[in-house]
């Protein structure tokens, strides 16, 4: 079940979630968000409406990523410059069709000048053609599939998915020496992207592709793949959710891990998983742009914020991408000044954004609307007591 619509009202106060029982549409039906012509809209909220998975195989995501983005704006005292911001959050359930549905109820029903979508890469491109249509601002929290980029009202705050998929390729090949690999990914749009990157770039530094393996999104068995994969140097995993933790501990349990050795795109390891993979995460490798152990000032300051904010916060990519969006949206309202509720004004200043990221300067490339950014290759290792990231540096 979709978890029930809130809207979030951030002010000088702070934060404070009232149920929604109705809402009011602002402009006239159909115009989803954009100010009436001849409206004086600057003492208004900008209202922003957030597609987060709470329910689903990446249903782990949704309250950590709700929570980052609320205390990034709560930290700003929940204005950008002179305008309030309201955030309103659905439940896009790891489900295109769910969130393309929710995204027309944000629209026509909350009357919101942007939105910040998906965690799920195939919701991403579901809502993608509508919001274009309609000339709001789509911003993408975490690394997308590349389809986006034919959309200008669309940004995302992370490179693609298959940017540092195609790097860890290149270095996997080179730097790690592996002459033949293995791949392994779930079966939609996500999984796709990072397995025919990580192909493309291994196979042209010298490497050899000996099997291709997709397996079905919410997989919970995995011991059939398992049993079948052949010898190689390497495998590469594109997992992420439920469907990471149940592959890498998977991949241990039926001995695989101790002949070959296995590493993956970022979120196989994401901050939130390790824990629930549990030792057979260790020296299981990544290539990623974001690692929790990343020492830098906007990366202490968003991993300070959330620690002070309380609850169990795990710093993750998902966490600091939320985070990240925050700071775009509240720069690029505050520039837009008075037409920051005009969706195409809206959506070209904020790729003319630039603000500091957890990973260091996230500014947006003009062509495709994505964020540059570096790729660091780690590893898992027990530390303390805790897993976490040593990370052995960044990626040429």
């Amino acid at each position: 079940m979709s978890k029930s619509p809130r809207r979030f009202s951030v002010g000088h106060s702070g934060i404070t979630a009232v149920a929604v029982a109705s809402v009011a549409v602002l402009g006239a039906a159909g115009c989803g968000g954009a100010a009436v012509s001849g409206e004086d809209s600057s003492d208004k909220p900008v209202k922003v409406g957030v597609l987060l998975p709470y329910t689903g195989t990446f249903g782990l995501y949704g309250k950590p990523m709700e929570a980052a983005l609320k205390a990034r704006l709560k930290l700003a005292q929940g204005r950008a410059g002179d305008r309030a911001v309201e955030l309103v959050f659905e439940d896009e359930a790891t489900d295109p069709a769910v969130a393309v549905s929710k995204v027309g109820k944000l629209l026509d029903q909350d009357g919101v000048s942007a939105v910040v979508c998906c965690a799920t890469g195939a919701a991403t491109l579901a809502v993608g053609p509508t919001l274009a249509e309609r000339g709001i601002p789509q911003l993408g929290p975490i690394p997308n599939p590349d389809g986006l980029k034919k959309f200008k009202t669309a940004a995302v705050a992370a490179p693609t998915a298959g940017h540092d998929a195609g790097k860890l390729g290149t270095y996997a090949a080179g730097e790690l020496g592996h002459r033949t690999a293995v791949i392994v990914a779930s079966d939609f749009a996500y999984g796709h992207e990072v397995a025919d990157a990580f192909e493309k770039t291994f196979t042209e530094a010298g490497g050899t592709i000996v099997k291709r393996v997709l397996t079905p999104l919410g997989t919970a068995d995995f011991a059939s793949y398992l049993a079948r994969l052949p010898d190689a140097d390497v495998t590469f995993a594109g997992f992420a959710g439920a469907d990471a933790v149940r592959f890498v501990q998977q991949y241990d349990k039926f001995g695989v891990k101790k002949r070959v050795p296995l590493i993956g795109h970022g979120p196989l390891l994401t901050e939130l998983v390790l824990k629930q993979i549990g030792p057979s995460a260790v020296d299981v490798g990544a290539g990623f742009y974001y690692s929790s152990t990343l020492d830098n000032p906007e990366n202490k300051r968003f991993i300070d914020t959330m620690k002070a904010a309380g609850g169990q916060f795990v710093p993750s990519h998902f966490t600091a991408g939320a985070w990240a969006s925050g700071s775009v949206l509240l720069a690029a309202i505050e520039a837009a000044g008075d037409r920051a509720m005009d969706g195409p004004e809206l959506a070209r200043t904020i790729r003319a954004t630039k603000v500091d990221a957890p990973w260091g300067t996230l500014s947006f490339n003009p062509e495709t609307g994505y964020a540059d950014a570096p790729t660091y290759y780690y590893t898992v290792v027990q530390k303390s007591g805790s897993l976490q990231h040593s990370v052995a540096g960044e990626m040429p």
